[in-house]
């Protein structure tokens, strides 16, 4: 009965990756006890039977050999109580809650999440300030479990961003940011939203504005697939360009967009596409100067290093176009689609229009001229 049980173990601990070390310490028991239990030697004490099957996922009818159970009603309590948790306002109940469930399944990574998350909830509940830091210690090994043993990504992540603010909100910043840079970048929160947790003052403005120029270019990529290569004539295509129009100039309204330029020169050259599609001439032309006007200050910016936003809300953003990849000559190429392009033959006998055509890159290195736009 006894090897029975022993191979069972150490075929069960092995499946579920556990160390004779990790068992031993997850149960409260040595390592040399383990050894023992799964040699046939002794078996484990009555009282852990329950957690020990718990920890390796399998019934205690299953570790003992016999029928396993239809259903385990204690653990879809748990279960219950796990998903509701954060809508509590009661966290120190709940605390109770989470401590018996993982007593009672040490193998349930997600339970020592959630013990870790309300022993976070609740240190700031603690009056003395050993009080708080002992409970967020806790916090912090409680999450360090789940995620150094989970397997699955969203408990090991959950946990993860729970270790950085209990790290952070306790003052060891050092270490906050160490676990931070181990944050995936791709997640609905990200690796950057992690670092941001570990900074402060101008350190903090500068990451969180160099986070908005990048969700700006990326917002603006995604607008710009909406409308490039569809008719001008399509109400959507106005739309789209419109508002991406409308967000740079919100976001950026003192007119120095450093890379932004390339993407309102080609908001203007497809305005001029609209325009064109409604024979608003006129329209047409103004756009296209607007547009070259965009293209030439971001071949201008690509040889001028690092510079910087001058608006509010990006002033403390830079942008390096020596590391960037070049972009091109863009009021160049600009300049050849109008005179390549069929569709602007109707502008060819305006004497607005020749003069845009008669610009040289040479030229076009200082900006059209006020009266132009």
């Amino acid at each position: 009965m006894m090897e029975n049980i022993g191979q069972r173990i150490k075929t069960l601990r092995k499946k579920n990756g556990l160390t004779q070390e990790t068992m031993a310490n997850f149960l409260g028991v040595t390592d040399k006890a383990v050894s023992k239990w799964e040699c046939g030697l002794t078996m484990p004490d009555l009282t852990l039977i329950v957690p020990l099957a718990r920890l390796l996922h399998v019934s205690s009818d299953e570790l003992l050999g016999m029928k396993p159970a239809e259903q385990d009603g204690r653990k879809a309590y748990f279960d219950s109580e796990y998903v509701e948790f954060w809508k509590k306002d009661d966290h120190e109940a709940d605390y109770l809650i989470a401590k018996q469930a993982v007593e009672e399944y040490p193998g349930e990574y997600k339970y020592w999440h959630w013990l870790g998350s309300v022993e976070y909830y609740i240190s700031f509940n603690r009056q003395k300030q050993e009080e708080f830091l002992e409970m967020m210690d806790n916090s912090i090994k409680h999450n360090l479990t789940a995620y150094e043993n989970a397997v699955d990504e969203k408990w090991k992540n959950t946990a993860l961003w729970n270790i950085i603010c209990a790290y952070r909100y306790s003052n060891r910043i050092d270490e906050a940011r160490k676990y931070a840079n181990l944050y995936p970048e791709s997640n609905p929160t990200t690796r950057e939203d992690a670092i941001g947790l570990c900074l402060e003052g101008d350190e903090l403005l500068a990451h969180q504005q160099g986070m908005l120029s990048d969700t700006l270019s990326k917002l603006c990529s995604i607008l710009a697939q909406m409308w490039t290569f569809r008719d001008a004539a399509d109400p959507r295509v106005h739309a789209c360009v419109e508002a991406e129009k409308t967000i740079i100039e919100a976001i950026i309204p003192d007119g120095n967009m450093l890379r932004f330029s390339i993407f309102l020169s080609g908001i203007h050259e497809k305005l001029a596409d609209i325009a064109l599609a409604s024979k608003d001439y006129d329209t047409a032309v103004k756009e296209l100067k607007k547009a070259l006007n965009y293209a030439f200050a971001m071949e201008k910016a690509q040889t001028s290093g690092k510079q910087y936003y001058t608006c509010l809300i990006l002033d403390h953003c830079d942008y390096e176009y020596s590391d960037s990849r070049q972009w091109g000559a863009y009021a160049k190429d600009l300049l050849e689609r109008l005179s390549e392009n069929i569709r602007y033959n109707p502008l060819r006998d305006r004497e607005d229009f020749k003069a845009l055509l008669e610009l040289r890159q040479a030229e076009g290195k200082r900006e059209i001229t006020a009266s132009s736009k």
